[in-house]
């Protein structure tokens, strides 16, 4: 026998081995039957997930039936808002928190943003307390320092002109301006 040979033949005993070894170590791991091998039952299908819905009594072999919960309540198809969104009184609750909060102003870089948050949170409350039924209140507040600069603001929508509104107010002082923009957005 070469030497070539020699190690051809170790090669092929060491590969048995190998082989052996991580067979044995398969089957200790995963028992004597593979899990891949057994069917397990997922329930895929029903309502048992669901809550408020319970199975009732078994009645065939196959499957369970499922009662669902009453309906406590119907459908209004109610397509207009009972309180729409009034701009006139929008626009009073915010030229009062600008009169409030921003009347005599200085701009500063550490003020600002707070004082535009809280104009924002003030406004937010005080619309809310409004109560315009099926509207979503978004107010953006925006405080800049005058420095002979031009200002472009464009907000995007999804927009439907016979329900959405909006307020836009402007004031402006020696030193800053701000612009206060309210939308009401009716959704069902």
């Amino acid at each position: 026998m070469t030497e070539v040979d020699v190690k051809k033949s170790k090669s092929k005993v060491s590969m048995h081995q190998v082989k052996s070894q991580s067979a044995t170590r398969s089957q200790m791991i995963l028992g004597p039957k593979s899990t891949s091998r057994l069917k397990v039952r997922r329930q895929s299908f029903g309502f048992s997930g669901v809550p408020g819905i319970r199975p009732v009594e078994r009645t065939s072999q196959t499957a369970i039936e499922f009662k669902r919960p009453p309906l406590y309540y119907l459908p209004t198809y109610q397509l207009e808002s009972s309180n729409p969104f009034h701009i006139p009184s929008v626009k009073f609750a915010t030229d009062e928190t600008l009169d409030e909060h921003f009347t005599g102003h200085k701009y500063n870089m550490q003020e600002s943003p707070a004082l535009a948050l809280r104009i924002a949170g003030e406004l937010m409350r005080k619309v809310k307390a409004m109560q315009f039924n099926r509207y979503r209140i978004i107010s953006v507040v925006t405080i800049a320092q005058k420095r002979a600069q031009s200002y472009n603001n464009i907000i995007s929508f999804l927009w439907d002109h016979e329900r959405d509104n909006y307020v836009d107010v402007q004031r402006e002082v020696h030193t800053a301006f701000i612009q206060v923009t309210t939308f009401g957005v009716y959704f069902d």
